[in-house]
C-alpha cells in the first residue's frame, strides 16, 4: 500500500517538463539517502489523450507537460518526522531547476493553499473558475476554499 493508514506523510510535487540527465542524476543521488523505506518518487508520463484536450476545456490546464513528479515520504515513528521532511524538502529543492511552476491539483498539500499555489494548480483557468464558483456556489456548499478565496 502506497499510503498506509496511520503513517506520517509529507509530499512535494510539480510538473516536470523533461526527464533530463540532470534530473535523473539528482533523483538517483538523493534517493540513496532516503530515510524511510516507505518513501517513493512517482513520475507519471503524460501526453497522449491528456495532451489532446485544450487547456481551457476543463479546470485542469496543465496538458503540455511531459511528466508529473511527486515525492511521497511516509514513515511510522513520529520521532523521524524532522528527518523525513528535511529529506523531502532537500530533494525537492535540488530538483527545482528541472521543475515547472505548475502543480497537479490532487497534489496540492493542505497548509499550502496560498493564492500563488492555487494559480499554479489552475493556471490560466483560475480566474474563470473563481467566477464560476462565485456564481454557482456563493455559499461554498461544495467546500473548495482554494477557489472560493481566489481573487478574480
Amino acid at each position: 500500500m502506497l499510503w498506509p493508514p496511520g503513517y506520517h506523510q509529507y509530499w512535494k510535487s510539480r510538473f516536470l517538463p523533461a526527464l533530463s540527465d540532470a534530473a535523473i542524476e539528482t533523483l538517483v543521488g538523493r534517493f540513496a539517502d532516503v530515510p524511510s523505506p516507505l518513501s517513493v518518487i512517482v513520475i507519471d508520463h503524460l501526453g497522449g489523450a491528456v495532451a489532446r484536450v485544450e487547456p481551457d476545456a476543463t479546470a485542469f490546464p496543465h496538458r503540455g507537460w511531459e511528466y508529473d513528479f511527486l515525492i511521497s515520504s511516509a514513515w511510522a515513528d513520529p520521532a523521524d518526522s524532522e528527518r523525513n521532511i528535511r529529506w523531502t524538502r532537500e530533494l525537492y529543492a535540488a530538483m527545482g531547476p528541472e521543475l515547472a511552476q505548475a502543480i497537479y491539483s490532487n497534489y496540492m498539500y493542505l497548509g499550502d493553499e496560498s493564492e500563488q499555489r492555487v494559480r499554479e494548480v489552475y493556471g490560466q483557468n483560475a480566474a474563470r473558475l473563481a467566477e464560476l464558483k462565485a456564481a454557482y456556489d456563493p455559499a461554498n456548499l461544495f467546500g473548495s476554499r482554494q477557489i472560493a478565496g481566489l481573487a478574480t
